[in-house]
């Protein structure tokens, strides 16, 4: 069993890659197809709506995968991403059906990544696993930078070619009925109701920032209200009201959803700021950014050693500060140039996030006790990609409506031009907010926490 779950991991480690280079492709292209489809005003939830599914089934699997199967739960999720790829090849007839199919994409293909970390820690000898591990961080990385690459000459000849990309993954399934286990123990409880009614709410917000009126207005309001509610008079809520009103752990939870607000936004604003300003398509700008994000990849080997050298707070700041000057710095060198605003800029920002992840997770599941660091977790990376993907509706819209497009600080012209500018540098402002927010409470985070008896 163990020689067939090791053939099984780099079968899993494909399929992975295959979702991640789905993510970050249609993340930075969604711009153009809801240009091609007549819908620039809905083509954010391209990104947002699946972003949220993504969030709520990555504490879901995480959870289901000490106890059922991972053969049943690897194959099912395989089956919905590639019905979803196959979905999305018929993308041109309504936005709609692109929405759904990256929705089911997204769905299916976290199965992967919950399932080879669970592989690899139950599988592979101790001594190896770390090995795996940084494979792991490494693949999502290139396979980004491979997304973003591949997107921009897409557009060239047909989007919907992303999407057939996905259907290789059929051809595996075979391989994983053989190799992967199919071991099942009971004992895991899926809060089926606090998950939909925080999905619930995340999705109205989102269409609220999408689709101004007072429906989704109403319906933030209701879905919020039905949440707290029920968290407080649930059993066993997957997070707790406990949890949400200890102040260190609270706070770590501002910082993360006001510091990763933007990171939705990005590569869907450059390949924007490329279409509209500079006019070159999408396969020149992704030339252009693909090396802030090869970048990322790289520094994510370095920055382990340079993280515990420094420390958390130290990290989160050099992060954060990072992050938010590499925003304002495209929204002030747009004048100067494609190079230097699309191409070096980002690098900037992405130099940033790979020093953000690892602490101030680090951080957040210190601030809680060691039984609640797994809904810890869970509940960051739900709020990950909750605020990504009101980020991206919000900052979606404003670009397509041309928004603030009088003038800007860094004396564009009139038109999108300026919007970009002031879109971007209003991203710069929130992310410096984040670490403004983190730099005055990081002394209350610290000494409420079990981080407080090692860092100083």
């Amino acid at each position: 069993m163990n020689k067939m779950a090791r053939v099984a991991i780099p079968i899993v480690l494909v399929i992975f890659t295959l979702g991640v280079l789905q993510l970050q492709a249609f993340g930075m292209i969604y711009v153009n197809i809801g240009d091609q489809l007549g819908q620039p005003g809905l083509a954010p939830l391209i990104t947002s709506l699946p972003g949220i599914v993504l969030g709520i089934v990555c504490v879901i699997y995480g959870s289901l995968g000490d106890f059922v199967s991972l053969k049943k739960m690897m194959i099912l999720g395989t089956i919905v991403f590639v019905l979803g790829s196959v979905l999305g090849c018929f993308g041109k007839t309504s936005i709609w059906i692109v929405i759904a199919a990256r929705i089911l994409q997204s769905a299916g293909w976290q199965v992967s990544g919950s399932i080879f970390l669970v592989l690899v820690s139950k599988y592979v000898e101790k001594k190896n696993r770390v090995i795996w591990y940084g494979i792991f961080v490494s693949v999502f990385r290139f396979a980004a930078a491979l997304g973003v690459f591949l997107a921009g000459y897409m557009t060239l000849v047909d989007w919907r070619w992303l999407f057939g990309i996905g259907i290789l993954a059929v051809f595996f399934i075979p391989i994983l009925m053989k190799t992967l286990p199919d071991q099942h123990a009971k004992g895991a409880k899926i809060d089926a109701a606090g998950f939909t009614l925080i999905g619930l709410f995340a999705a109205s917000v989102t269409m609220f920032f999408t689709d101004m009126n007072w429906f989704w207005g109403l319906a933030c309001l209701v879905t919020l209200i039905a949440f707290v509610v029920y968290i407080n008079k649930a059993k066993t809520p997957f997070i707790t009201p406990k949890m949400l009103t200890n102040p260190a752990f609270a706070m770590t939870m501002v910082v993360i959803f006001v510091g990763y607000f933007f990171s939705y936004t990005l590569n869907a604003g450059i390949n924007a700021i490329g279409l509209n300003v500079y006019g070159i398509d999408s396969s020149q700008v992704s030339n252009l950014l693909v090396w802030s994000i090869i970048l990322a990849a790289i520094m994510g080997f370095a920055a382990g050693p340079i993280i515990r050298k420094i420390g958390r707070k130290a990290s989160v700041v050099l992060a954060l500060g990072c992050m938010g000057s590499g925003l304002i710095a495209v929204a002030l060198l747009i004048p100067y140039g494609q190079i230097w605003a699309l191409a070096l800029a980002p690098c900037i920002y992405y130099f940033g996030t790979s020093f953000f992840y690892q602490p101030i997770v680090d951080t957040a599941t210190l601030t809680v006790s060691a039984e609640e660091t797994g809904r810890a977790l869970g509940f960051n990376d739900l709020l990950q990609a909750i605020t990504g993907s009101v980020g991206v509706a919000l900052f979606g819209q404003l670009m397509s409506q041309g928004a603030m497009g009088g003038s800007s600080l860094s004396g564009t012209p009139a038109g999108l031009a300026s919007t970009y500018s002031n879109v971007f540098m209003i991203g710069g402002v929130i992310v410096l907010v984040a670490m403004v927010i983190f730099i005055a409470s990081m002394k209350m985070i610290y000494s409420h926490s079990r981080a407080a008896q090692d860092e100083a």
